[in-house]
């Protein structure tokens, strides 16, 4: 059975660091709306060559989400000084859908890299970004880190918006984790008719 968790989330953590832990722990649960409630509506994020406003972040995350499985992030290391929390992390995922150019090919992949959130309100109101996206690309393979270079650098290749979907995508009969036990043709004819019919 596929599952999502959050490894490593320290309790003991001041409310700006459970703040920044919710977010993480919203996308692996698939909670789009608890995701929209932990962003500012001003919110911005920038890194690994993308700046997404909060309605195109939660769109890529949902993207991600749905590409990948078996979600198991380790959060390896916290630092919070004043409103801000860095959290080096290490994800370890699936490859079971199309993502970036490349389509799935069933690997197992390991994420590593640092995220930086600014707090305030138990909000998040800008993330900044950087992952080891050579060594992602290159576990995905070439048309993932060909897919890449066209998105960030604008090959005068039209790519398609990062859409945001409804709050119930990847729900099935209003669970995540039913979405999470399909095996990867399953998800993926799950997410081309979602996507059809909103």
């Amino acid at each position: 059975m596929n599952v999502s968790k959050l490894i490593n989330m320290d309790e003991s953590k001041s409310e700006t660091a459970q703040t920044a832990y919710a977010v993480s722990k919203a996308i692996l649960e698939a909670n789009w709306e608890k995701l929209d409630n932990l962003l500012d509506p001003d919110f911005t994020y920038t890194g690994d060559g993308y700046h997404f406003s909060k309605d195109e972040y939660i769109g890529f995350m949902q993207d991600m989400r749905g590409a990948f499985s078996n979600f198991e992030m380790i959060l390896e290391k916290t630092i919070t000084e004043n409103d801000f929390v860095s959290i080096r992390f290490t994800s370890k995922v699936i490859n079971t859908g199309s993502f970036m150019g490349s389509p799935a090919n069933q690997k197992n992949l390991t994420v590593t890299g640092i995220f930086q959130r600014k707090v305030a309100n138990e909000k998040v109101l800008q993330e900044w970004q950087t992952t080891d996206l050579l060594g992602t690309m290159n576990q995905i393979g070439f048309g993932a880190t060909f897919g890449y270079a066209v998105f960030v650098t604008g090959l005068k290749v039209k790519q398609k918006p990062i859409k945001r979907k409804p709050n119930d995508f990847l729900h099935i009969n209003g669970l995540v984790s039913n979405f999470d036990m399909l095996n990867a043709k399953e998800k993926n004819t799950y997410i081309k008719n979602y996507l059809k019919k909103n």
